[in-house]
């Protein structure tokens, strides 16, 4: 007769290594034991985790997921803009005047884009009655 296994005999739940600071790991243990972190065979995927997450939480990738993508190659621009007049290579007036400009087409994008939604808004209005527009 086959026995079942029970929770007992699924081993242990959190890592069984210690920290660096002598306090027992309380990750979540794979099949080995240990945790991602603390497992050899496992190692590579660690670091791969630990990049993963380093880039997604960098400024550029949440500016990537703010910013609409027309904007990015002006922000790109500046970016750059900004490390050359850091270093000298170019005049700060003119990173100013730089500056300036991207923020004027920033205007009109937004009021472009503002324009459309108003547009698809109206669009979708039924049409007026008593010469009222809106109800």
């Amino acid at each position: 007769m086959r026995r079942l296994r029970t929770v007992a005999d699924a081993g242990p739940t959190v890592c069984s290594a210690t920290r660096g600071d002598g306090q027992p790991c309380r990750a979540a243990a794979t099949r080995s034991g240990l945790c991602m972190a603390h497992d050899p065979a496992l190692r590579e995927k660690a670091q791969e985790a630990r990049r993963a997450g380093g880039y997604n939480s960098a400024r550029a990738a949440r500016l990537g997921k703010l910013v609409p993508p027309r904007l990015m190659a002006v922000y790109d621009t500046l970016e750059l803009a900004l490390g050359q007049v850091y270093r000298g290579e170019i005049d700060p007036r003119v990173a100013t005047a730089m500056a300036s400009l991207a923020g004027a087409m920033v205007r009109v994008l937004t009021s472009g884009e503002l324009e459309a939604r108003v547009r698809a808004l109206e669009e979708r209005q039924p049409p007026a009655t008593n010469g009222r527009r809106w109800r």
